[in-house]
C-alpha cells in the first residue's frame, strides 16, 4: 500500500468514526428511557429546545447526585440505631449490681491521731528521725485526702510501704459492718463483702469478680492486689450465665425486685474514730454500683451514706445488646467493641471503665514516671508520692482535654495518647434512685442495745431492683446495603428515570455497539481495498 492509499484509508476511517459516533449517539438517545435524552437528537429539534433539555437534564442530575450523596453519607456514618427491644427481659438474666462501700473514716484513732500528728510534723516537733513509722503513716494517709495538706519537699513514702501502711491503718471489716441481709436472709458480712483497693483506700465490695477472672497477673506487680474475692465467675457480659447454674450462681442474681430480692447492710463508725481533718464536713460512707467485671472508681460517681441515716436505693438496669447484622460493621461505625475486638494489658475483660483506668495508668506512668497506689501497675513501677500529686492531676486533666479535643474535631486522625475507649456492644448500666431519712436506730427493736453500740454511729442502706422486668436496648442496623441501594435506585428513577436495564443499555452503547460498528467499518475498508464483496455484519 502506497502513501496515497494509506492517507485515503486514514481519512476514510475518520469519516466512518464520525458517522458511527453520531449513529451510536442517535440510537442511544432514541432508545434510552432516561428522562430528556431522546429530546437531544433529531433534526426536527431547534437548538433552543436542545439547550432547554440539556439544562433540565443536568439540573435533574445535580439534585439526584446530591440526594444520593446524602443517603450514602448517612449510611456510612450512622448505620446503627439504638431502640427498645420488642419484649421485656427478667432481672434474673443479669447479675445484681456490684456494690463498693468506702468508709470516710480512714484510720482508727488508736492507730494514728491524724490531726495531732499533722500539727506536730508541720511545727517541726516530729520528723522521721524521731518516729519514722508514724510520719510515714501520715504521708500515706494524706494521699487519700481531698486537699493538698503537706509540703512535698519532705521525705516521702517508699513503694511497698504505701500499700502496707494503708492496709494496716484501714478500719477492719468487722468494725465497719454491723449486719447484712441478702434476699431477706441474714448473712455473714465477711462472706458477702471482700476487701478491695480503690483510689479512696481500702474499701469493701460485694459481687465483684475475683482477681483471677478480671486481671492479668503476669502483667502486674506482685504487690498489687485488687480484691480478696476467690469465687470463680459463672457469667460473662456477652453470653450471660452458664446454663443450669441456677439461683446460686456467682456473680449473685435475684429473681424478683423489691425488698425480697434486696441487699440490706447496716454500717457503723466508732465515735472516737471520726476525724474531719482529711475530708470535708461529711462523715459516713461512699458507695458505688457498677458491673461485677469493672474496676470500681469513686472519683466521679458515687452516692453518700450519712451517719444515722437509712437509705433505700432502687436500681433500674439499662441493658444494651447488639444485633447480628450490626456486628458486621466496624467498631467506629457502631461505636462499640465486641469482647474479642479489643484487648487490654492489665484486664482480661474489656469494658469502657477498665479501658479508661488502664489508659490513665499508662499515661501517668509515661508523664510522671510512677503510678498512683490504686492503679494497676506493671512490675517494678514505683508508686507516686505526695510530691508527684500535681503531675498525677496534670495527667488526668490532659486526658480529659484530649478526649474533648477529639470529640470536637471531625478529623479521622487520632492523637498518640488517645485510647478510644468505646463502650462494649453488650453492656449493663445500673441507674439508681436514692431516698433517705433520719434513722433513730437506738429505738429499733432489732438492734441489740449492747454497751458496745452506745459509742457508735450507725447507717443502713437497702439496695434492690425497682421491678422484676426491664426493657433492654438493642443496637440494630438502621439501613442495610439493600436499603441503601433501594434508596439510591429510587432517586435515580425519580429524577432520571434510570433503572438497571438503563445502565445495561448505557454500557451496551458505550462498548459493544461501537465495537460492532467498528468491525463493519473495517470490513468495508478491507473490501474496498481488495475489491471483494463486503461481508454482512
Amino acid at each position: 500500500m502506497n502513501t496515497s492509499e494509506q492517507t485515503e484509508t486514514v481519512i476514510e476511517r475518520r469519516k466512518f468514526f464520525y458517522q458511527n459516533t453520531k449513529k451510536v449517539a442517535a440510537e442511544f438517545c432514541d432508545a434510552s428511557p432516561i428522562h430528556g435524552i431522546r429530546h437531544l437528537a433529531g433534526r426536527d429539534k431547534l437548538l433552543v429546545e436542545k439547550i432547554w433539555w440539556i439544562l433540565l437534564f443536568f439540573l435533574s442530575l445535580y439534585f439526584c447526585l446530591t440526594y444520593m450523596y446524602a443517603v450514602i453519607e448517612k449510611w456510612l456514618k450512622d448505620p446503627i440505631i439504638v431502640s427498645f427491644d420488642h419484649q421485656p427481659s427478667s432481672i434474673y438474666s443479669i447479675p445484681f449490681p456490684a456494690v463498693t462501700i468506702c468508709p470516710e473514716t480512714k484510720v482508727k484513732a488508736s492507730e494514728l491521731n491524724v490531726s495531732h500528728t499533722f500539727q506536730l510534723v508541720r511545727s517541726g516537733e516530729l520528723n522521721e528521725s524521731m518516729d519514722a513509722e508514724r510520719v510515714r503513716k501520715l504521708l500515706a494517709l494524706l494521699q487519700l485526702c481531698e486537699h493538698d495538706l503537706y509540703d512535698r519537699s519532705e521525705t516521702v513514702t517508699q513503694d511497698n510501704d504505701m500499700l502496707r501502711l494503708l492496709r494496716k491503718m484501714a478500719i477492719p471489716s468487722f468494725e465497719v459492718f454491723q449486719s447484712c441481709d441478702w434476699k431477706g436472709h441474714p448473712m455473714d458480712c465477711m462472706d458477702l463483702f471482700k476487701t478491695t483497693l480503690t483510689e479512696k483506700g481500702f474499701c469493701y465490695s460485694f459481687n465483684v469478680l475475683a482477681n483471677n477472672d478480671l486481671l492479668r497477673k503476669e502483667e502486674l506487680d506482685s504487690n498489687y492486689a485488687f480484691n480478696s474475692e476467690r469465687r470463680t465467675s459463672q457469667w460473662s457480659l456477652d453470653f450471660g450465665y452458664q446454663s443450669g447454674i441456677g439461683s446460686n450462681a456467682f456473680p449473685h442474681r435475684v429473681i424478683t425486685g423489691g425488698y425480697h430480692g434486696s441487699l440490706a447492710v447496716t454500717l457503723k463508725v466508732n465515735k472516737s474514730d471520726v476525724d474531719y481533718f482529711c475530708g470535708n464536713s461529711f462523715q459516713g460512707f461512699k458507695g458505688l454500683l457498677h458491673m461485677p467485671n469493672e474496676y470500681p472508681q469513686l472519683m466521679h460517681q458515687f452516692f453518700r451514706i450519712p451517719l444515722n441515716q437509712e437509705l433505700i436505693i432502687t436500681v433500674v438496669p439499662q441493658v444494651m445488646s447488639i444485633g447480628e447484622r450490626a456486628q458486621q460493621y466496624q467498631p467506629e461505625q457502631r461505636q462499640c467493641y465486641n469482647s474479642n475486638e479489643r484487648s487490654l494489658r492489665f484486664f482480661k475483660i474489656y469494658t469502657k471503665k477498665n479501658c479508661e483506668i488502664e489508659c490513665l495508668t499508662n499515661y501517668t506512668f509515661e508523664l510522671c514516671g510512677c503510678v498512683r497506689f490504686s492503679m494497676p501497675r506493671p512490675p517494678g513501677a514505683p508508686i507516686c508520692s505526695l510530691r508527684d500529686a500535681p503531675c498525677c492531676r496534670k495527667a488526668q486533666i490532659r486526658k480529659l482535654k484530649l478526649q474533648a479535643k477529639v470529640e470536637d474535631t471531625e478529623d479521622s486522625y487520632l492523637p498518640k495518647h488517645y485510647c478510644n475507649c468505646l463502650p462494649t456492644c453488650n453492656n449493663i448500666d445500673y441507674h439508681w434512685q436514692v431516698s433517705q431519712a433520719a434513722w433513730d436506730w437506738q429505738k429499733d427493736r432489732l438492734v441489740t442495745l449492747a454497751p458496745v453500740l452506745e459509742n457508735v454511729h450507725q447507717s443502713k442502706v437497702i439496695i434492690y431492683f425497682k421491678q422484676a422486668n426491664f426493657i433492654p436496648l438493642k443496637r440494630n442496623e438502621i439501613n442495610g446495603l439493600s436499603d441503601m441501594i433501594a434508596s439510591c435506585g429510587g432517586l435515580l428513577g425519580l429524577f432520571m428515570g434510570v433503572s438497571i436495564m438503563s445502565l445495561v443499555e448505557l454500557c451496551y452503547f458505550c462498548t459493544l455497539r461501537p465495537y460492532a460498528l467498528w468491525k463493519i467499518t473495517e470490513n468495508r475498508i478491507a473490501a474496498r481495498r481488495t475489491g471483494l464483496p463486503r461481508n454482512k455484519p
